[in-house]
């Protein structure tokens, strides 16, 4: 507005610039158009991820430690267009769970899965979103509890108004006994620099802090949810058991987003109402802990 009221003033003073005015006021238009221009999702390539991990908790009475570190690669591939898509994951991880008043300290905890993930769209407002990840989950001595899965077959509509998108189906989680549990979540955009998820097992606010274009975003992310893991071991004297770890998160997570899905996070979380049992019967109550993790990604 500063150089549309003051045009012809400038223009008596400098000369006729009214070209170059324009010129520049269009190049002022374009950036902003640029500055809400959505970063992609996904590579124009198989490949689409390759990531390393890490983090580590303690908690304030010294009743457990816990360290781990992670890998991943990714592909995808558009079947049709890139409104269908199969995209593939492999991960590996492995865990180091120290708990001194139980004399327990295992280095050896691996976890090797592959993850399927389709997307179908159904309509203009509706998707179908199936994720299965099987994997095994041991010390590589055990047979027995080592298969996990995680499924999720969800369905998603969004709504003609309030910028809200429903989820609904079935969930299966790792960490929990229960064959299937309904899935249900909602998310709200009211605009581009803010989300809200609200779903089970992770609830989540989300700002952006700010933007580079079609290039690059900074997130800052608020979250609660339950998480968990579970193992098959053997034990010194042979036999083998199942050791599951549970407990309910608080994650404060700041996140760099470029185009074509790479970045990083750092996150700090704090970890309350820890659970450590054994085979089920040995049911151990930890204290609450403190957890620094980050991943970078291409």
């Amino acid at each position: 507005m500063l150089f549309i009221v003051n045009s012809n003033e400038a223009q008596s003073r400098q000369g006729p610039t009214g070209p170059i005015e324009s010129a520049f006021n269009a190049d002022n238009e374009l950036s902003i158009l640029l500055q809400e221009e959505p970063i992609r999702r996904f590579k124009k390539q198989a490949i689409q991820r390759l990531a390393v991990s890490s983090g580590y908790l303690t908690d304030g009475e010294k009743s457990s430690t816990h360290r781990w570190f992670a890998t991943e690669i990714g592909t995808a591939i558009p079947l049709g267009n890139f409104e269908n898509i199969l995209a593939t994951e492999i991960s590996f991880r492995n865990d180091v769970l120290t708990l001194p008043t139980k004399e327990f300290k295992r280095s050896d905890l691996y976890g090797l899965s592959c993850s399927l993930f389709f997307k179908k769209s159904l309509s203009d407002k509706s998707n179908l979103l199936i994720n299965v990840r099987p994997g095994y989950l041991g010390d590589f001595e055990a047979t027995a509890n080592t298969f996990g899965m995680f499924g999720m077959a969800l369905i998603t509509k969004q709504l003609e108004s309030h910028d809200l998108t429903l989820s609904y189906g079935f969930v299966h989680l790792n960490q929990v006994d229960a064959a299937l549990l309904p899935g249900l979540g909602i998310r709200w955009d009211p605009n581009p620099k803010i989300s809200v998820d609200l779903r089970f097992p992770e609830s989540r606010i989300s700002w952006r802090l700010d933007k580079n274009g079609g290039y690059s975003e900074h997130w800052l992310h608020a979250s609660i949810g339950f998480d968990g893991n579970r193992w098959g071991i053997r034990k010194p004297d042979g036999n083998d058991t199942e050791i599951r770890l549970k407990y309910w998160s608080a994650v404060l997570t700041l996140e760099k987003r470029i185009d074509g899905g790479g970045g990083w996070w750092i996150h700090l979380s704090h970890q309350f109402a820890r659970r450590f049992s054994e085979s089920g019967e040995v049911d151990l109550k930890l204290s609450n802990g403190f957890q620094i993790a980050a991943e970078i990604a291409y």
